[in-house]
């Protein structure tokens, strides 16, 4: 075994002749496990809730979303469409549009995202596994009938029991000179005979309802908003995104899922990696404990330091066994929190001993988790260059020194 190793080995678990040394030393494991079980619980937490997110928005977000460049709508190509369904990666697609409506039920008055959709958009999307109340059914017989978002339903009183329509009044985009303003606006009813739970944002605004009817509300023929794209399982999706792209032109862009939140997951990145340099500052200041005891052992070392030093060992090697000590006991601890993080993070997954405050409000009942391989070597890595910062350089010092 190497000599420092071996040294270093024996110092740290040879009982010291002052007991502080023991305790300071014990006190510096528990801080850096501590300090790294913090990290991995809380890299963790932000992993599941982007889960959570991604999993939420895919009920409602297709996995790509083709829309114009210029202008709000355009008319799909059949042939673009026919080649769009013979591609090997796409399991189905739907036509759809979004516009901004009044709505109307009873006293009550919103401005809500109307979204217009094919008969295809159920193999699309999940919105039909995300019903509150009512179900997702768009057309009774011929009569037309609208999805809504819980929110939007509240403001609303929508009742689906009741025998009362949504009036709902869109402004249409004309040139011609209109002489007042009933001619520019458009008015149609609807029953609406579902309400659906996605998210907050999602639900104070949008309500579904078949393509057809908005067409005929927002008078624009057979204008498309959007095709949106369900891939087939295990498809490869920046293949399938760069081949679609090209399928469509230079005049369309077509999104991924995170492309089109990419806000809100840009955002939730943020907050991750500031909780992560938070956590490891705190790991940083908990590490210094380490500097103290190694800078007692050094003290206390003094004679054995001398003996070394007279059978031929150098400044450099009687250093570095302090270093690899210091590095043993962040090591361990490190070792230790990782251990104990994914421990509670498995507990949490299997029984979620940790709910939401109120947790009857959210679409889970506890703190979503989900743990990561990269994240624990992006900790470790941490590791090592905080102990690079606070055992080398004072090691070195304290030695040079005495």
């Amino acid at each position: 075994m190497n000599f420092p190793i071996l040294v270093a080995r024996r110092y740290l678990f040879a009982k010291k002749s002052h007991h502080a040394v023991n305790v300071i030393s014990a006190v510096s494991v528990v801080g850096v496990a501590v300090g790294t079980m913090a990290l991995v619980i809380v890299l963790s937490v932000f992993n599941g809730l982007e889960d959570l997110a991604r999993s939420l928005y895919s009920t409602f977000d297709p996995d790509l979303k083709v829309t114009a460049i210029a202008g709000k709508t355009f008319h799909a190509d059949p042939e673009v469409l026919k080649l769009l369904k013979a591609d090997p990666d796409v399991s189905a697609f739907s036509q759809t549009m979004e516009e901004n409506v009044l709505v109307r039920y009873g006293a009550q008055q919103e401005i809500a995202v109307l979204k217009g959709v094919d008969a295809q958009y159920y193999r699309v999307t999940g919105m039909d596994t995300m019903m509150l109340d009512g179900k997702f059914q768009l057309w009774a017989n011929s009569n037309p009938q609208a999805v809504v978002g819980a929110v939007l339903a509240g403001k609303l009183r929508i009742g689906l029991n009741f025998i009362t329509p949504m009036q709902l009044y869109a402004i249409l985009n004309t040139s011609s000179m209109i002489a007042s303003p009933e001619e520019a606006t458009n008015s149609r009813y609807i029953f609406p005979s579902g309400i659906f739970d996605i998210d907050e944002e999602i639900n104070a605004q949008y309500l579904i309802v078949p393509m057809e009817f908005a067409r005929d509300l927002l008078n624009c023929g057979d204008l498309t908003g959007a095709v949106e794209v369900k891939l087939k399982p295990g498809a490869h999706h920046g293949k399938a995104q760069q081949r679609i792209t090209a399928l469509f032109g230079n005049a369309f862009e077509v999104k991924n899922a995170y492309q089109q939140k990419e806000f809100y997951f840009r955002m939730l990145q943020y907050e991750k990696w500031v909780g992560f340099m938070i956590l490891a500052f705190v790991l940083l200041v908990a590490s210094f404990n380490v500097v103290g005891s190694l800078s007692m052992l050094i003290i206390e070392k003094q004679s054995d330091m001398s003996v070394l030093h007279g059978m031929g060992a150098g400044q450099s090697l009687i250093g570095n066994i302090f270093i690899l000590q210091g590095w043993m006991i962040v090591l361990a601890g490190a070792v230790a929190g990782m251990l104990l993080g994914a421990i509670l993070c498995r507990l949490q997954i299997a029984t979620g001993f940790v709910p939401f405050s109120g947790s009857g409000s959210f679409v889970v009942a506890a703190y979503p988790v989900a743990l990561r391989w990269q994240d624990f070597g992006m900790i470790l890595l941490s590791v090592v260059l905080i102990s690079l910062i606070t055992i080398y350089l004072p090691v070195k010092y304290f030695v040079k020194k005495l």
